[in-house]
This record gives structure tokens, C-alpha cells and sequence, in this order.
């Protein structure tokens, strides 16, 4: 396999959850196996979700970086920092849709998706090249907010710590409130199925115009037992 130019983390569903093959079909693209898939017969839907589809069905955790330094490095440390984090439960999600952005987001806050990315986005930094000026300039114009500004330049993405939403994109931004009724009847109850964020998924692209490729899924450690309670 080439050298990837950059690598990402996400939290993807499980291979045999619902959700993940839903949401693979939806983008015309399972990133897992790197390969096409049959797009539900959706009118404009390949068309406002073009974007979408080279990223794959997932949630950022430590956007696309440019690589420095080895990918073993990388996944060695990584794998030790999910082995000392245990899996946790996840709220319900759902559909919206949020300037523009057909998604699926969290119905509730979770804290421990909250701690988990903001030590990704820290302990992942000896592995991202730095952006020349040109390249900040250039992600620079659409942000709004002077703090996302500065996130971008000292973290390399403007979305992370107070400003970090999870979300799991369904479309290009656009303009048709359609697509979202068309997501709604096409995921039906699938979101809100419990489910459980048990491993993260290296992500990587290996030419400005291939779509992202999952490389493997990295476990978190199990599940803490609930503690034993006594009954009198």
C-alpha cells in the first residue's frame, strides 16, 4: 500500500451494526473494504453528497492530518492509549440537519466521547506535519469565530475541544430540506439503536483525490462493570 498522505481517527459503528452498512450504502462507499456500494434510489442524492462519500461513513475524532514521522509509531501509541480507555455506551443519535449539513448527532451530551477526542487530538500531535501558511490561509476563510482560527493553527483542525460536535455527515452542504426527510424515512430507527463505541478506526488517504480508506479498527479496552450493589 502507498504511503498515506494523511491519516485520520474516527469512530466508525461496528462492522455488523445496522448503522454501518446503512450509512455506507447511503455514500456509495465502504471505506472498510474500499468499495463502492449500491446507493439507495434517492433523486440528487450522489450529487449532494459527492464530498461526503470520499470521507466515509464516521465521526471525526482526530481530523485528517498530514503524516510526519512513521505509522507504526503511530498505532503503536494509539493502541496503548485505547488499551487504558474503556468502552463506554452512547447516547442515542439522530438526524438533522445544521447549516446546511445533513448529519447524525448526538441526542444527548457524552462526556466520555468528550474526554476520549480531546486526548486524541493532544497525544496524536507528533504525527501531524505542521501547515505552511498557505495552507492555513486557505482552510482560514470559511471559519467564523477567531478561537476556531486559532485551534486551527496551534491543532490543525478548528473543531476540537469547546468547539468538538460529534457528527456523522450524510451530505455536501446544500440547501434542500428533502434530503433530510429522504434520510429520516431511509435510516428509520436505526440511530437510535443502543450501541457501544468499543474501538476507533485509522483512516487514510493516499492521494489528494482517492477516497479515505479504513487501515484497521483499534479496541478500546472492555467495558467497566457496573459496580455490585448489595440488596438488603
Amino acid at each position: 500500500m502507498p504511503e498515506p498522505m494523511r491519516v485520520a481517527i474516527y469512530y466508525v459503528p461496528e462492522a455488523n451494526d445496522p448503522l454501518w452498512v446503512a450509512g455506507s450504502h447511503w455514500l456509495g462507499w465502504d471505506s472498510e473494504t474500499a468499495q463502492a456500494r449500491q446507493r439507495p434510489p434517492i433523486h440528487g442524492l450522489a450529487e449532494a453528497s459527492r464530498r461526503a462519500s470520499r470521507y466515509g461513513f464516521h465521526a471525526t475524532i482526530k481530523a485528517p492530518m498530514p503524516l510526519q514521522g512513521k505509522l507504526d509509531d503511530l498505532i503503536a501509541a494509539l493502541e496503548q492509549q485505547l488499551a487504558e480507555t474503556p468502552a463506554f455506551d452512547l447516547p442515542p443519535l439522530h438526524l438533522c440537519m445544521e447549516e446546511g449539513f445533513v448529519s447524525l448527532r448526538l441526542s444527548q451530551p457524552c462526556p466520555e466521547l468528550h474526554a476520549l477526542a480531546d486526548a486524541c487530538v493532544r497525544s496524536l500531535e507528533p504525527w501531524r506535519r505542521l501547515y505552511t501558511d498557505a495552507e492555513l490561509a486557505a482552510r482560514n476563510q470559511k471559519l467564523k469565530l477567531p478561537r476556531q482560527r486559532e485551534y486551527l493553527k496551534r491543532w490543525g483542525y478548528p473543531y476540537v475541544f469547546d468547539e468538538f460536535v460529534f457528527h456523522m455527515t450524510l451530505s455536501d452542504q446544500q440547501t434542500d430540506m428533502r434530503l433530510l426527510d429522504s434520510a429520516s424515512k431511509y435510516f428509520g430507527d436505526i440511530p437510535k439503536q443502543p450501541r457501544r463505541l468499543q474501538s476507533l478506526a485509522l483512516a487514510c488517504e493516499t492521494d489528494p483525490n482517492a477516497p479515505f480508506t479504513l487501515l484497521r479498527r483499534l479496541p478500546l479496552a472492555p467495558a467497566t462493570p457496573a459496580p455490585h450493589q448489595n440488596k438488603s
